[in-house]
């Protein structure tokens, strides 16, 4: 994947990019986006990847006037017209599958499909959840992963070297930011999800214990015609701890969906 950055509305993105085929935009969840996703690189066999950092994660600015998921939906929009993407296929994972969402219910004119991956976004009654903010690190590697060996590679990674540790705190930060009130969902988005008339896949880790599967089954109830995919053996990140077969899932559908 090659690196850039790109300047949206006054706002430095680092984008990573890469491959060939239709464009498919893939937006990351509340972690942050590592050095180096083997799922986007599977991906890319296939497509052409553009995986930005969301503003105010990794190493992309962190503009005070971006204050919701709201305003990163409208953001991702313009990126879309500034880079003239027609036809993309938009993959959002966690809270990327809420930015996904909220970027079809305003526009669909750029966007052929959509992939909402262990999404955040609702809120599913009945549905206990756990908060990743008071989470101790061993409490939220077993949020995050189904497998020890996956949540200690990931942290691993962040916490390796003081880039890291400053890069993984930065992305707590907007994190919190952008999801702390209420936690990881707007109670007004439901009402509007009948909008997205898009081909929607719903792929989500058959044990993730952050958002759980329940929230997949409201989507698909909420998301005319929207498909669902269960992985197993996998927690809230399917496409770090199982980067293959998400990105395997990911392909299947798009190129079924192709006219």
């Amino acid at each position: 994947m090659n690196e850039s950055r790109v300047e949206i509305r006054g706002v430095g993105l680092h984008l990573r990019r890469g491959g060939k085929g239709a464009p498919l935009l893939f937006l990351h969840g509340v972690q942050g986006l590592p050095a180096e996703v083997a799922a986007l690189e599977r991906l890319a066999e296939r497509f052409e990847v553009l995986a930005p950092d969301h503003p105010g994660f990794g190493r992309s600015d962190a503009p005070d006037w971006l204050e919701d998921v709201g305003d990163l939906a409208f953001f991702y929009l313009d990126l879309l017209d500034a880079l003239d993407l027609e036809g993309v296929h938009v993959v959002g994972a966690s809270l990327g599958g809420w930015i996904a969402m909220e970027m079809a219910i305003r526009s669909e004119a750029r966007i052929k499909s959509l992939t909402l991956a262990d999404a955040a976004g609702i809120r599913v009654a009945g549905v206990p959840r756990s908060d990743m903010f008071i989470a101790n690190p061993a409490e939220l590697q077993k949020l995050l992963f189904a497998k020890e060996a996956a949540a200690a590679e990931w942290f691993a990674h962040w916490q390796g070297s003081p880039e890291g540790l400053a890069t993984y705190d930065k992305n707590r930060h907007a994190a919190a930011k952008f999801t702390w009130q209420p936690r990881l969902y707007d109670p007004r988005l439901e009402k509007w999800l009948h909008r997205i008339k898009l081909p929607t896949q719903l792929v989500w880790g058959a044990e993730d214990r952050l958002i759980p599967p329940a929230h997949a089954e409201r989507l698909a109830a909420l998301i005319p015609g929207a498909e669902t995919a269960m992985l197993p053996d996998c927690g809230h990140m399917a496409e770090i701890e199982r980067p293959e077969l998400f990105a395997d899932t990911v392909s299947r559908f798009i190129e079924r969906k192709r006219p």
